[in-house]
């Protein structure tokens, strides 16, 4: 069962997996709350493409999403969580976490989805307390964008990683409990609000931003069945 939420001016969906949605009606609701508040006042950040054919093009930019949603979490108290050195061809860090839950916002290519989830397993078997939670792992949260959003090629698109976990759940490979989140704009809007950034190179990290009203338009439905945005 999927719910979507409407924010700001980003909506956003979710898909539970392995009991997330019992797990967040229980302890983990109030942690829920925070997160569900850092994602609802969330400000939409494009960036324009650097892909042939659309160059210049506002797409969606996963730098600035990223630092929005740590810096916001921080807010609530939520920490990067550094990875067991066992589980470091993992990656380095989890993106956020506080008491018992994990967070990754995943903007990056697909196959980095498995990487989170394989050592969010591990911890979560395992039983270890990770710094600076206080309990030990109890479920994980995932946060990309779905694919009425336009973005860069070979990046993960929440439809994608719905079916993906499904797949994998459906046999039993993996217990952790999963609250997957796609941001997406309200669907059939004309103008939205949102954040343009400029970088100053392809590694640049902090961008020059300046708010901009964006005109909207819908095109032809993409793979997974939703219609695409497009900025202008």
């Amino acid at each position: 069962m999927t719910e979507t939420t409407s924010g700001v001016n980003v909506h956003f969906t979710t898909r539970d997996f392995n009991g997330a949605a019992e797990y967040f009606a229980g302890y983990g609701e109030d942690l829920w709350l925070e997160l569900s508040s850092v994602l609802a006042n969330l400000q939409l950040q494009l960036q324009p493409s650097d892909q042939a054919g659309i160059v210049g093009r506002p797409i969606f930019d996963p730098k600035a999403t990223n630092a929005a949603l740590t810096s916001t979490a921080a807010e609530w108290g939520w920490r990067k969580v550094v990875v067991p050195p066992e589980l470091q061809p993992f990656g380095k860090d989890w993106d956020g976490g506080k008491e018992s839950v994990l967070a990754e916002w995943q903007f990056s290519n697909y196959p980095f989805l498995w990487n989170n989830i394989i050592r969010s397993e591990a911890v979560f078997q395992s039983g270890a307390v990770l710094r600076p939670l206080t309990r030990s792992v109890e479920a994980l949260v995932i946060v990309t964008k779905t694919g009425s959003l336009p973005a860069s090629n070979s990046t993960l698109y929440f439809e994608q990683a719905e079916a993906q976990i499904d797949t994998v759940t459906t046999l039993g490979v993996f217990e952790i409990p999963i609250r997957l989140v796609g941001l997406s704009v309200p669907p059939g809007i004309s103008q939205l609000e949102g954040d343009w950034n400029l970088y100053s190179g392809r590694y640049a990290r902090v961008p020059e931003a300046a708010p901009r009203t964006f005109d909207v338009s819908w095109g032809r439905a993409g793979q997974y069945g939703n219609l695409a945005a497009r900025f202008s």
